[in-house]
């Protein structure tokens, strides 16, 4: 029971601040329960009860304040521990937790722990714990604290971000003894404590992390009872940190680490997975200057040139809760623009060309210019063939042990290092570095590799380098060094080394060589022993030739028979040609010796011997040479001369030309011989040595044919061809081609006075013309340079024509055929036509009626009439004229009368007219006739009267005009058709019945026709007078 009190106790001591008040009261002891025993154990009396005591003895305990309870045991009391109980009402006194069991216990003051409290001790004996009676009671009164102050941030934001300045401001109430402030985070826990307090309030300044947010309280303490009371906490504020979004990435596009002007890169700002939405996108540059802002998350970038290598970061915002929160920088990107470095110089040092394993060298790598260089690298084979780096130091040297096999070739190349990026420069130019073993031995040789020499042989010892080795000299020596060798001498150390064989240099030999490269000698090795041992010759054979001719020309074949004295032993035979060497080995013949068969060459004459061998040691012991015999060749004749006759660089078709073959002086020919390309022609004749033929072109392309010649000459009684003629070659073309006559124009008859231009077109081809002539009926006119000739033509031009061409080829005046002819007509205008006018004096009133008649001469099957009034001709239509004509076909028509019905003042002038007659298909204009003034003068008559004189004089005056003219054309006049008659009358009637409605004949517009009267036509007139009938006769209808 005393252990279920003191826990429940300690359960309450630990619970929050509630308000109350404690009251500490001092209490006589009273006895109170103890422990149960066992009925037959023996219980000794409690101990004296203890004295309760508080250790700061206040009539009031503020709620948080500590208290300490003290348990004192009488004087002279054994005890073991101590127990502390606080009762509540009457209930059984609960035991209050003490884990040491000391004789103090210390609680804080809160509403839930008021007394009274108690305590007692206890000691063991023999194995009993005896407890105490209990002790005074105390009493402890516990109070509310202070009224709570008032917190709040400055500045109020919703939330906050790391690195933001935030105020804390604690504001109490009124009090004149309040001493100072705390602030309080998480978990209560005091964070800061202000001494002073001033009249507003306490302030306390933190800067916002994400660590620091949470809850904050705050409260403050005055002086009571001489003692510091803290106040009720406030209510607690939130301090929100919104950590800044994470810092984006800055991307390039394409990631080039050098940029090169011209090129375009794309930079992309790309936050980071699970990062609020961005409401904007900011890209700088070189630290901070923008370069754009917006809503875009990527800033494409255009290289110009240098100006453009930077460091480029982005950042971007998000807007929680209405405050922009921009996040951190991105990691900066580095944009270089630059041109490659160029590439390095690579040495060595010392420069040898050959090493010797051991040796060191260095290669030095050198940057051109001032290039700023970060390191260097060195490789064994070039980058593009899977080449080695070397380790090298950081210097521009690399220390290099020689070595066979580290022969490279070596390259380097260097680099800078920008923004953490390595520019490499181009590689250096490769360097080989040859490591060679000191030079091996050599090989001594046999020069030829006998096994046995003979007497006066000379032999040649060779002492041979290994491989491609470069030596600089060569030492010979008879029996090796170690034994006292014999040097011999070697002219000017050459690898060869003469011996003329004699009895007493058989023995050993040895030979070695050195080189000499960067002034060092380097010695080989001694080569291997070789040695030379002797025997003699065998006797010498016989020679012979078959057939046994004094000279040989060319191209005969020649045996040579070699035989030797003794037929045993020999091995073969072979011949020479002195100081020709050898030819080649012999043929065997079955009776013995050997032969050999030659083809009789000039450059094969001369003296001849032959050998034979026999085997000994091995070897081929060569015989004595026979005597020599001569073999004479002479030359073929000197070759002949061929000339052409006429000679011309270039000939044309249709030419004969002249081969003449010339023998050289001194020769003597028996016979000659044409060949062309090498081949002789079989259709050409020709007497002794001169042949003729004629020319012809290939077509209508050059033609060149190659000739030569050769003749027979008496040598020995024998026929020998000479040598073929340097050819000539006979360069053919086609003879000029005929060209083209064309006038101009191309009219099928010409006028007296026109120009007419003969143009002569020549066909393109290999000639060029110089000048071109004009052939009249085969009268040649004068040659022109120029491919026209105008002519201002009469009648006496009129003819047939041709034309042609002159050329020069090479020097030669050449004229093409003529072409084929042309005719020319040309003809005199038609004479002049007659002009006449009624009334004859040309002066008509006005109103009256004007007929003006134009009278061609002589007769023509179709004409053309045109009238001009001061010059321009009088159009139809234009004036009011009316004019009619007949068709070719109806009839001749030799004159045409312009008829104005009513003159007026503008019918007065000058008049003239003309005709055309159609010669050939072609209208031919006649002259103008004399020109005629007609006066038109006014008239009052009235115009009815007038209109109808006129008409009346008119039609007599017409009628009496064509008697005379119908006797003339009676024979000539052709029939107008009924319909044609018709449809005249019935347009005249119409035209009188307008003129009899107009009032005044100022306004009417001369007409006029062009009208051709048969005799039918004088009986169709009611007016006519009888007495003209006679005149005309009707013609068959």
């Amino acid at each position: 029971m005393w252990g279920e009190g003191a826990g429940r106790l300690g359960e309450r001591s630990r619970q929050g601040n509630v308000a109350g008040f404690i009251t500490v009261f001092r209490i006589s002891p009273a006895p109170f329960p103890l422990p149960t025993v066992s009925p037959s154990a023996s219980v000794p009396g409690p101990l004296p009860p203890p004295t309760l005591s508080l250790g700061s003895q206040y009539p009031v305990y503020y709620q948080g304040e500590h208290v300490n309870l003290s348990c004192s045991a009488p004087r002279g009391e054994a005890v073991t521990g101590y127990r502390f109980y606080r009762r509540r009402g009457d209930q059984t006194p609960e035991q209050l937790p003490s884990p040491s069991e000391a004789a103090r216990l210390e609680l804080r003051a809160e509403t839930g722990n008021q007394g009274p409290y108690s305590c007692q001790y206890w000691r063991n004996e023999a194995g009993q714990e005896i407890p105490s009676a209990e002790s005074n009671k105390v009493y402890i009164t516990v109070q509310a604290p202070p009224t709570a102050p008032t917190l709040s941030l400055h500045p109020p934001h919703p939330l906050y971000l790391p690195g933001e300045r935030v105020t804390l401001r604690c504001s109490a109430p009124r009090d004149d003894k309040l001493q100072g402030y705390r602030f309080y985070g998480e978990q209560e826990r005091l964070i800061h404590d202000e001494v002073s307090a001033p009249a507003g309030g306490a302030g306390l300044e933190i800067v916002a992390e994400m660590g620091k947010a949470g809850l904050y309280s705050c409260a403050y303490w005055t002086l009571r009872s001489g003692r510091h009371i803290p106040s009720e906490r406030s209510r607690p504020v939130s301090l929100s940190v919104q950590a800044p979004p994470a810092a984006p990435s800055l991307s390039l596009s394409p990631p080039h680490p050098v940029y090169l002007p011209g090129e375009s890169v794309t930079l992309t700002c790309s936050p980071p997975r699970g990062a609020p939405v961005a409401a904007g996108f900011q890209f700088s540059r070189d630290g901070g200057r923008k370069i754009s802002s917006g809503s875009s998350d990527v800033h494409a970038l255009s290289i110009t040139g240098p100006e453009d290598s930077g460091s480029y970061t982005c950042v971007y915002w998000i807007r929680p809760s209405g405050r922009k929160i921009q996040s951190p920088g991105s990691h900066p990107v580095s944009i270089t623009v630059t041109a490659p470095p160029p590439a390095p110089r690579l040495s060595l040092d010392p420069p040898y060309t050959v090493y010797l394993p051991g040796e060191r060298l260095n290669l030095s790598c050198s940057a051109p210019g001032a290039q700023e260089v970060t390191g260097y690298r060195f490789y064994k084979r070039p980058l593009g063939q899977s080449s080695d780096e070397l380790p090298s130091p950081q210097g521009t040297r690399l220390e290099i042990l020689a070595a066979v096999g580290d022969e490279g070739p070596y390259t380097c190349q260097y680099w800078s290092r920008e923004s953490g990026r390595e520019l490499p420069s181009g590689l250096s130019q490769p360097i080989a570095i040859r490591v060679t073993a000191p030079p091996p031995a050599p090989r001594l040789s046999l020069d030829p590799p006998n096994t046995v020499y003979l007497p006066g042989e000379r032999l040649s010892l060779s002492c041979s380098a290994p491989g491609a080795q470069e030596v600089t000299g060569y030492r010979f020596y008879k029996r090796p060094p170690e034994q006292s060798s014999e040097e011999l001498p070697s002219p000017q150390g050459g690898p060869r080394l003469e011996i003329l064989a004699a009895v007493g240099d058989e023995g050993p030999y040895t030979c070695q060589y050195w080189s000499r490269e960067s002034g060092r000698e380097l010695p080989s090795e001694l080569s291997q022993l070789v040695a030379i041992r002797m025997t003699e010759r065998p006797p010498a054979p016989r020679l012979a030739l078959a057939p046994p001719h004094p000279v040989y020309i060319p191209g005969e074949r020649v045996t040579l028979r070699c035989s030797a004295p003794r037929s045993e032993g020999v091995a073969g035979y072979r011949f020479y040609r002195q100081r020709g060497g050898l030819i080649a080995d012999g043929v065997p013949e079955p009776t013995g010796g050997a032969r050999l068969e030659l083809r009789a060459e000039t450059g094969s004459a001369g003296l001849y011997v032959c050998m034979y061998w026999t085997l000994h040691a091995g070897r081929e012991v060569p015989s004595e040479e026979s005597r020599p015999v001569s073999v004479p060749v002479t030359d073929f004749p000197r070759k002949p001369s061929v000339s052409l006759s006429p000679d011309y660089p270039v000939y044309v078709a249709g030419d004969r030309v002249e081969i003449n073959c010339s023998a050289p002086p001194g020769a003597s020919p028996v016979q000659y011989g044409l060949y062309e390309s090498g081949e002789p022609p079989g259709s050409l004749t020709g007497d002794a040595g001169t042949w003729r033929m004629d020319l012809q072109a290939n077509g209508t392309r050059n033609a060149t044919r190659s000739f030569s010649c050769a003749y027979m000459e008496l040598i020995q009684e024998r026929e020998v061809p000479s040598y073929a003629s340097d050819p000539v070659s006979v360069s053919v073309l086609p003879a000029p081609a005929a060209p083209s006559l064309r006038l101009i124009p191309p009219l099928p008859l010409h006028m007296t006075g026109e120009t007419v231009t003969a143009e002569c077109i020549v066909p393109a081809g290999p000639f060029i013309p110089r000048a071109h002539w004009v052939l009249r009926d085969g009268e040649a006119l004068r040659e022109q340079p120029g491919l026209r000739l105008p002519m201002n033509v009469t009648p006496s031009d009129s003819g047939t024509y041709r034309c042609g061409y002159s050329t020069e080829l090479h020097g030669r005046h050449l004229r093409s055929p003529p072409s084929d002819p042309v005719p020319l007509s040309v003809t005199d205008p038609p004479p002049q036509p007659a002009l006449s006018v009624d009334p004859p004096s040309g002066v008509v009133s006005e109103g009256l009626p004007l007929l003006i008649t134009c009278m061609a001469p002589g007769d023509a099957s179709e004409r053309r009439f045109h009238f001009y009034k001061n010059g321009p001709e009088i159009v139809p239509g234009d004036t009011g004229s009316e004019i009619s004509t007949t068709e070719p076909s109806t009839g001749s028509m030799n004159f045409s009368v312009l008829s104005i019905l009513r003159a007026g003042p503008s019918n007065t002038g000058e008049f003239s007219c003309g005709y055309e007659v159609n010669m050939n298909g072609r209208w031919i204009p006649s002259h103008r006739s004399q020109a005629l003034n007609v006066t038109v003068t006014a008239w009052s008559l009235p115009v009815p009267l007038v209109a109808g004189c006129g008409g009346a004089a008119a039609a007599l005056a017409l009628l009496l005009l064509l008697i005379p003219l119908c006797r003339k054309k009676k024979a000539a006049t052709h029939r107008l058709s009924t319909s044609y008659w018709k449809s005249q009358e019935l347009r005249r009637s119409r035209i009188m019945r307008r003129s009899t409605d107009i009032s005044g004949v100022n306004d009417i517009d001369p007409t006029y026709s062009q009208v051709t009267f048969s005799c039918s036509t004088f009986r169709q007139g009611q007016e006519l007078s009888a007495s003209l009938e006679h005149v005309c006769s009707t013609p068959d209808l």
